[in-house]
């Protein structure tokens, strides 16, 4: 599609000029009353001579050696590029990138208006924010459209009924199939001289042969038209009456408005008008006022207090293990590097978690705290900012990445909901039992007996054998699609964790090769524990032949992990606790827990 300097003129201001013959001093009250940092110059038939610059204005001065009101126009002007509003669009986009503006003319060569970078710029980011609006209503449409599937009695979606629906608002052949059968009728009757009953299953296997099988949709492909469909489908009255209080006419009508506005931008159709803006902003607010109550086991899509913020806040925080935690330390430590998303601190945050707590509410100015830096302006204008997309938000693939989902979005107290993707703890469950029970026929291995709780971790085996367990073999799931078998290191006393590290990087050189991998020596800095891993890439998102792949690696590795770490370790831990004693101090697990 072509888009042309018209799109982004609006064709009815008269704009401001200078005359050649005008006194600098007055095209410059021009350029004040009117903020411009320049002026197009044309003669008395509206035709552009040049264009009348801030910068041409002090070469004139300088060169000419006069004042600006003994300086004339014509002598501080320079050259212009003149363009049709016809013209390619692009085209003056690449030739605004060498002058500070075009000049646009009609078919006579009449001056019609003027465009600059910054109007450009402005046009551009009009239609990004019309753009954000229409994607904060698409996001609560699909909100609602799963709310009103969800099954009371189990707090989870009806996959089988959303499918349907999603099927018969989609099926694109359903008027033809009509057609079809009344075609099929009409030949019976010729043939037989009477009405003959049709067997459907009969009519499907021949329709099939007219018309190509159309894959089924997910929630997340559907068009904006489907979403209309799908929220006013009849399996879905009962909901939208409910929440809405409103009957099926009068939300089509808004929803149809938007569709339309909606195109108009997705096609480059000319600027929208101020009502239709307006419609749009009506429309977003009505549907964040009335929200649906989210249950925790909802999904992804593919495409939730101040007091936990120590956790991430205070790098290097002390706390004690409670007795019930014991051998269940939470794997948190974990070092950023600087290509690493601002929001893995929130990722890490979430994931720490006790298995629990399955719902967490938190305000913008806590996530700000949990991230080290402030939210965009638009994750305070934009309910989409806040969107379950792994593929083009950053922030969201760390939250979906560490198994939790944007569940509800308060944007008048700027607050959200987080929730556990029950599909997740599920998959980790499942994961971890049967890597369990692998490990179960080598009885040579300590194992560790915890049942898998759905999380990311789960620790295999711990050491010392006698008094606190402060070495801990563990499974995990890393950020970024990994998997790591890893010693962590954690006896509560940051200065011993990095003693007992030290130790065994000295012989690092003996502890690597029994291993045949390379090994991840990780001090983590200010961090209070220390981590020495091996990794493989894997996701618990992966299929399952990748996952028994995985299960098989992890196994093998664990072994040969334990084999080679477990006596060097526990003697690393001797030697360093008679350098002194380790402290305990904090209850972070405690405020952790809390709420």
């Amino acid at each position: 599609m072509a888009f042309t300097v018209q799109d982004i003129i609006d064709g009815s201001r008269e704009p401001v000029c200078a005359a050649p013959t005008d006194s600098v001093r007055h095209a410059l009250d021009l350029m004040i009353e009117n903020d411009f940092s320049q002026l197009p110059v044309k003669n008395e038939a509206g035709k552009p001579l040049g264009l009348l610059t801030s910068d041409s204005i002090l070469r004139a001065l300088k060169h000419f050696g006069l004042t600006v009101e003994e300086l004339c126009v014509a002598n501080a002007m320079t050259k212009s590029i003149v363009r049709r509003n016809e013209d390619d669009l692009f085209e003056m986009l690449n030739v605004l990138r060498d002058t500070p503006a075009v000049l646009i003319v009609d078919g006579e060569g009449i001056l019609v208006d003027i465009v600059t970078s910054y109007d450009t710029t402005e046009y551009f980011r009009r239609r990004a924010e019309d753009m954000m609006l229409i994607e904060d209503i698409e996001g609560a449409l699909r909100d609602h459209i799963e709310a009103s599937f969800t099954d009371a009695s189990s707090d989870e979606v009806d996959e089988t009924a959303l499918s349907t629906a999603i099927q018969d608002v989609t099926d694109r052949n359903k008027a033809l199939r009509a057609h079809f059968c009344q075609a099929l009728k009409r030949y019976l009757i010729l043939r037989d001289g009477k009405p003959s009953n049709l067997k459907g299953t009969w009519v499907d296997e021949a329709f099939a042969h007219l018309v190509d099988e159309i894959p089924a949709k997910t929630l997340s492909a559907l068009t904006f038209s489907d979403y209309i469909e799908l929220l006013l489908h009849k399996e879905c009255k009962e909901y939208y009456t409910r929440i809405f209080d409103l009957e099926a006419k009068a939300i089509r009508k808004l929803l149809d408005s938007v569709r339309r506005t909606r195109n108009d931008l997705a096609h480059f159709r000319g600027e929208i008008s101020a009502s239709q803006r307006e419609k749009l902003r009506f429309c977003a607010d009505w549907l964040e006022r009335h929200q649906p109550s989210i249950p925790v086991s909802w999904p992804a899509y593919e495409t939730e207090t101040s007091r936990e913020l120590l956790a991430v806040g205070e790098r290097s925080t002390s706390y004690q293990v409670r007795e019930e935690d014991i051998g269940q330390v939470v794997p948190l430590e974990e070092a950023l590097g600087p290509g690493d998303s601002r929001y893995a601190r929130l990722a890490i945050w979430l994931q720490g978690l006790p298995a629990r707590r399955d719902r967490v509410e938190l305000t913008f100015k806590e996530i700000e705290e949990i991230v080290g830096s402030e939210l965009p302006s638009s994750a305070r204008r934009h309910s989409s900012w806040w969107a379950n997309d792994s593929v083009s938000h950053a922030q969201s693939r760390e939250w979906l990445d560490a198994g939790w989902r944007k569940a509800q979005i308060n944007m008048a107290e700027q607050r959200v909901t987080f929730v556990r993707v029950k599909s997740r703890e599920k998959a980790y469950i499942a994961f971890f039992s049967d890597l369990q029970n692998d490990l179960r026929e080598r009885p040579s291995f300590p194992l560790k007996q915890i049942s898998p709780n759905g999380q990311s971790w789960l620790t295999a085996a711990s050491l010392p054998e006698n008094g606190p367990q402060s070495l801990f073999f563990i499974w995990s799931f890393a950020r970024g699609k990994r998997f790591r078998v890893e010693l962590y290191i954690d006896t509560t006393d940051q200065a011993q964790n990095k003693r007992v590290f030290d130790e065994l990087y000295a012989k690092r050189e003996e502890l690597g090769p029994p291993i045949g991998a390379d090994l991840s020596w990780e001090r983590l800095g200010e961090r209070r524990a220390s981590r020495v891993a091996v990794y493989h890439s894997g996701s618990i998102a992966d299929d399952e032949s990748q996952l028994t792949e995985l299960r098989e690696w992890a196994e093998d590795m664990m072994v040969q992990f334990y084999e080679t770490f477990a006596e060097p370790v526990q003697e690393a831990l001797r030697v360093t606790q008679d350098n002194g004693a380790s402290t305990k101090t904090g209850s972070l697990e405690e405020l952790r827990g809390a709420g």
